[in-house]
Order: structure tokens, then C-alpha cells, then sequence
């Protein structure tokens, strides 16, 4: 592996000086080991002459090689080396969140899953910025989640599972006229201010305004509010809001589904494809799913909507 990174530097390089300058090594000791390598091929692999070092045309059928073979080597050796930290130590999982009821149901369920691994957990507001955690390996495991229309593709090297997929809730004020409904209509909430999070992923933007174009308006965003300003907003009748159906509810707010379910949320989770998650993954999104749904019971509102909506009972 030595030798190709030698050749793989002359050539990006174009110079035997430079190159050994960018490997730490004495020109003649590049050169030397140069001579050395292209006995072992079987001829010149450079032409070396003022203008530097070009490679000849065997010089190109090895390097093409080597630039396929280096890669794969440094991923055996990243792969070898979180095995055998993982085999000399308790795993270590770190988890990234969003602000979801699922979290702490992830988070349960690895450590029942993996008992005694050292878990840690980070919450990001914008859940925009897991997927490219989990692409850098800094997180091993996230919470996600996507909107019809506005699916997540994984980036290279992690898998996603889909749990359950669950309508959107809107919240009013306990005296808002229409919290008596059972349902309501989303068109009848068109004169409304609304408030959305101030980090709200663009996938949940674009689908509560094409769901509102389907009903003939456009939202008045009036508030950009985090959960806690947005409670009280809402709760003192200053807007409406959107809620997860797992909602048990606030204070002041009652939450209501929307006829016709025009808004839908997928949750689901991600994790490294060489991480210590990966033989676990169908077992955890198994149990993740069974706690998802026993949960469900525990929210009234989504609970009598299953049992109006849904006529085959959900998986437990």
C-alpha cells in the first residue's frame, strides 16, 4: 500500500521533489524506492525529465488500479479499526433526535436492546441537519422523518426504516369556535394566523401550503415561534397551530384532527451502514414500532380517530 500511496503522490504532484516533500521523505529516498517499485512491475512507470515526472503507459494502468485499491484498503483499515474498539469495549451509540414523541422510544428501546452500551443524546431543532450527521459518522443513530411528496433519500452509507406514518393534528384554544368539532375542515381555518417552528424543516413547509392551495388559501404565517411560545400563543387564541396526532395535549389547547387528513408526517429512524447499530437495525425497528403503537393508546384524540379511520387494527 506504501508503494502505490509513493505513486499515486509523484503523479498528482508531477514532481519526485514534491512528492517527497508531501510524504515526509528525502528525495532520494522516494527515488530510490521508485527504482524499487517499478523492478517489481516490470518497467518504468514514469518518464522523468525537466517538465517532472509523467506517467508512461504502464504508469497509467497502475495508477488507475491503485486509485480503486487505496480507497477500499483505507475503509478495511477504518472498518477493522471500530471492530476491534467495539469488540475491546462497551459500544458507544450516540443518537441524534428531533423534537418527536418517538425519541424517547428509540432511545428505550436501544438501550433494551443493547444493554450496557454507552449511549449519548444530542436534539437538534432542525432535523435537516441529522442526515448529514449520520453521513459524517458523527451520530450512529437518529430519529427522522419526511412528508408525502417530500421523501428523504439516505445519503451514502446509511439506511433509513420507515415506523409508522401518522396524520397531522391542528391545536385551538380550548374557546375557539370550532373546538367543539369532532373534526375540522382545513379550509375552514383559512382566516386563521398560524404559527409554524421556527426551524421547520422545507418538506413540512411546502406540504402544509400545498395542502392549504388544495383547499383554496394561503396560510398567514403570523408567528415563528418555538413549542413553548407557540403553546402559549395558541392557547391565549393568537393562532393555530399544527400538532403530532401522539400529542397528549396542553393546557389551554385542545387538538383537533383535520377532516379528510390532507396532513400526513412519516417517523422514522436512520443509522450508519458500518455501524454498531447495522446488525441490530431490523430488530430495533421492530421494537421501536410495537412501543410506537402502545403509545398511540396512551393519546386519546389519535386513538378515537384510529378507531373512526382505520378499520383493521395497527400493529402491536
Amino acid at each position: 500500500m506504501r508503494h502505490l500511496r509513493a505513486i499515486c503522490a509523484i503523479a498528482d504532484s508531477g514532481s519526485i521533489s514534491k512528492a517527497a516533500a508531501a510524504l515526509k521523505m528525502s528525495q532520494p529516498a522516494l527515488a530510490t524506492q521508485l527504482r524499487r517499485i517499478e523492478r517489481m512491475f516490470g518497467g518504468p512507470l514514469f518518464e522523468r525529465g525537466r517538465e517532472g515526472a509523467r506517467p508512461t503507459q504502464l504508469g497509467m494502468w497502475v495508477l488507475v488500479r491503485s486509485r480503486s485499491l487505496l480507497p477500499a484498503f483505507d475503509e478495511l483499515r477504518r472498518d477493522g479499526m471500530r471492530y476491534a474498539e467495539q469488540a475491546a469495549e462497551k459500544l458507544k451509540i450516540r443518537v441524534g433526535c428531533m423534537s418527536s414523541h418517538l425519541a424517547i422510544n428509540v432511545i428505550k428501546c436501544v438501550h433494551e436492546l443493547l444493554a450496557g452500551a454507552d449511549i449519548t443524546v444530542r436534539t437538534e431543532e432542525a432535523m435537516d441537519l441529522l442526515p448529514g450527521l449520520l453521513e459524517s459518522e458523527r451520530l450512529e443513530l437518529a430519529t427522522l422523518g419526511d412528508y408525502p411528496g417530500h421523501e428523504l433519500t439516505p445519503p451514502p452509507g446509511v439506511v433509513y426504516a420507515g415506523v409508522a406514518v401518522e396524520p397531522i393534528f391542528v391545536g385551538l384554544a380550548a374557546t375557539h369556535p370550532l373546538a367543539q368539532r369532532e373534526e375540522v375542515e382545513l379550509r375552514d381555518l383559512a382566516g386563521e394566523d398560524w404559527t409554524l417552528h421556527a426551524l421547520a424543516e422545507s418538506g413540512h413547509r411546502e406540504h402544509f401550503w400545498a395542502a392549504c392551495a388544495r383547499q383554496g388559501f394561503a396560510p398567514k404565517i403570523a408567528y415563528s415561534a418555538d413549542l413553548s411560545l407557540a403553546v402559549d400563543l395558541i392557547s391565549t387564541g393568537r393562532c393555530v397551530g399544527m400538532f403530532q396526532a401522539t400529542s397528549k395535549g396542553y393546557p389551554g389547547i385542545v387538538i383537533r384532527p383535520l377532516a379528510g387528513t390532507p396532513l400526513r408526517f412519516r417517523h422514522m429512524i436512520g443509522w450508519t451502514e458500518h455501524g454498531p447499530i447495522s446488525r441490530h437495525g431490523p430488530d430495533l425497528v421492530q421494537a421501536v414500532t410495537k412501543t410506537y403503537w402502545s403509545e398511540v393508546r396512551r393519546a386519546p384524540v389519535y386513538a378515537s380517530w384510529l378507531r373512526r379511520h382505520v378499520p383493521l387494527s395497527p400493529p402491536v
